[in-house]
């Protein structure tokens, strides 16, 4: 019965909306429509009922005067001031949606340093610094001092002879990222975590959720901060790099939105140094040109920027100096690429030693691969030297694989074509791409391939069981001599902040 007469009392209400007749609740749809919902036009007169009888404007049946119908000033519903109208979620409403800033760059102030102040609180308004043989991290009451990060301890405690020195405990690190990222994800799904530091989130489709866009913003970087202690300074804008220059403008705690088509004007007074992408050395080249903002940049012809870095690093530039960027907000998935690498305190040229800690870093990005079930194409080698000079350099591998001894000896191969100077490495790196799903089984006539792949899953099993530490090759064996151990591996000066 009370079906029946539900649907009696509503067919009517349907039939004159589909005739164009306006009900009572087509008032509510005027604070959300641009015109607003319906045929009538905006200076049409409005009763206090409409029925079938209803004329629109313009229309003079016989009976009727020509002068205007005196208009009663109407209290304003309640209804109209809901921005969860249910004109609005059923889509009845056409107003062109705004275009909000929907990228977002999150990144904690003084990550490592930040931590260890939240976890000793009497480090709390004092200089610290984070890291062995160079400074990992500084709080910025160091910062104020001069202290930069990747500066050795000598120089900084010359310039801040008060800072007080932690080495740091990685596992900590990790474990307040993640609580920074379920934080984000409260927000959006959509949320890449670019480093370990680093977070970036797309918004895109949220403006009826969250209508104070910016202020939502603020209320994320304040609930981190209540929830973990951290402070975060965030950027929006609509493209990945202008997102991440404007979040790192006036940090600590910086917030700065970018506003859709303000990109040119935003980034024409930088500095060419604050634009993602452009290192040391691309910036003293383009200094020497006399080009030192991303003004002067934005006006270098293609072609030269081409010439002077190359056409991928030269068409990047370029395209980042107009903030054009097109990669997307990728959602938490399996890694792309796997990179292990560390600085060395002092820097060293003892090429046992390095050799030794490339073969620990091949052993935990073999690790990797076969606890997502992947097999890499590619591997990669990179040195700095203590002269901050850089060197990279990839190889195609003759076959996919995850064995950390066929890594090894490829990563050797291009340790002797890059190691050719005689000044000391400060970081070496090894990482690997172009990654596949594992779908290897047993070599016919390689018997060799065959151990190697039980070995591997052996290893693998007693380390999850007992601890890294467990098994060690000969190399990594001398490695304790130089670093501490814990559970998980040795305790390298900087941990790969990549997953």
């Amino acid at each position: 019965m009370n079906t029946c007469v539900e649907s009696i009392v509503l067919a009517p209400a349907i039939e004159s909306m589909q005739e164009g007749v306006a009900p009572a609740e087509e008032k509510n749809c005027g604070a959300f429509c641009t015109p607003p919902c319906g045929a009538q036009d905006e200076e049409a007169p409005r009763g206090a009922s409409a029925g079938p009888g209803a004329v629109a404007q313009g229309d003079s049946p016989a009976g009727f005067s020509d002068r205007p119908i005196p208009q009663t000033p109407q209290p304003e519903p309640a209804a109209e001031k809901n921005p969860w109208s249910a004109w609005a979620w059923l889509g009845l409403c056409k107003s062109p949606a705004r275009e909000i800033p929907n990228l977002v760059h999150v990144d904690v102030d003084a990550f490592f340093a930040s931590v260890e102040q939240v976890l000793n609180p009497r480090l709390r308004g004092k200089p610290v610094l984070v890291g062995r043989g160079c400074v990992a991290s500084a709080s910025y009451e160091a910062k104020a001092l001069g202290v930069k990060t990747a500066m050795g301890f000598r120089e900084a405690l010359r310039v801040c002879p008060q800072a007080i020195v932690v080495p740091g405990q990685y596992e900590h690190y990790a474990d307040f990222a993640e609580r920074v990222r379920r934080i984000l994800e409260t927000y959006t799904p959509a949320v890449e975590t670019a480093a370990l530091d680093d977070f970036y989130l797309d918004f895109a489709g949220t403006e009826r959720l969250y209508p104070d866009y910016r202020g939502t913003l603020v209320r994320l970087q304040m609930e981190i901060f209540k929830t973990t202690g951290l402070s975060v300074s965030i950027g929006a804008a609509r493209t990945k790099v202008v997102a991440s220059i404007a979040s790192r403008l006036e940090r600590p705690r910086g917030f700065r939105m970018v506003a859709p088509g303000d990109e040119e004007t935003f980034l024409t007074p930088l500095p060419v140094e604050k634009l993602h992408g452009i290192g040391h050395m691309h910036t003293s080249t383009l200094a020497e040109r006399g080009i030192t903002t991303i003004g002067q940049l934005r006006r270098v012809p293609k072609a030269a920027l081409h010439a002077a870095f190359g056409e991928a690093i030269g068409q990047q530039i370029w395209e980042r100096a107009r903030g054009l960027d097109g990669r997307e907000v990728l959602p938490p998935s399996t890694p792309k690429s796997v990179s292990r690498e560390t600085t060395i305190e002092g820097g060293t040229i003892d090429t046992e030693f390095l050799s030794g800690l490339i073969e620990y870093l091949s052993e935990r990005i073999g690790s990797t691969l076969r606890e997502y079930g992947k097999q890499a194409r590619t591997l990669g080698l990179r040195l700095r030297y203590v002269d901050h000079f850089s060197a990279h350099q990839t190889v195609r591998l003759s076959k996919p694989t995850n064995d950390e001894r066929e890594l090894l000896f490829a990563a050797k191969e291009l340790f002797t074509k890059l190691f050719t100077r005689r000044v000391a490495v400060r970081l070496a790196g090894v990482s690997v791409t172009n990654l596949e799903t594992d779908r290897r089984q047993n070599e016919l006539f390689d018997t060799s391939a065959n151990r190697r792949w039980h070995l591997n899953r052996e290893m693998d099993r007693v380390r999850g069981r007992f601890g890294w530490n467990a098994v060690f090759y000969g190399k990594g064996l001398a490695l304790r001599e130089h670093y501490a151990t814990k559970p998980t591996g040795l305790v390298l000066s900087t941990p790969c902040l990549s997953r």
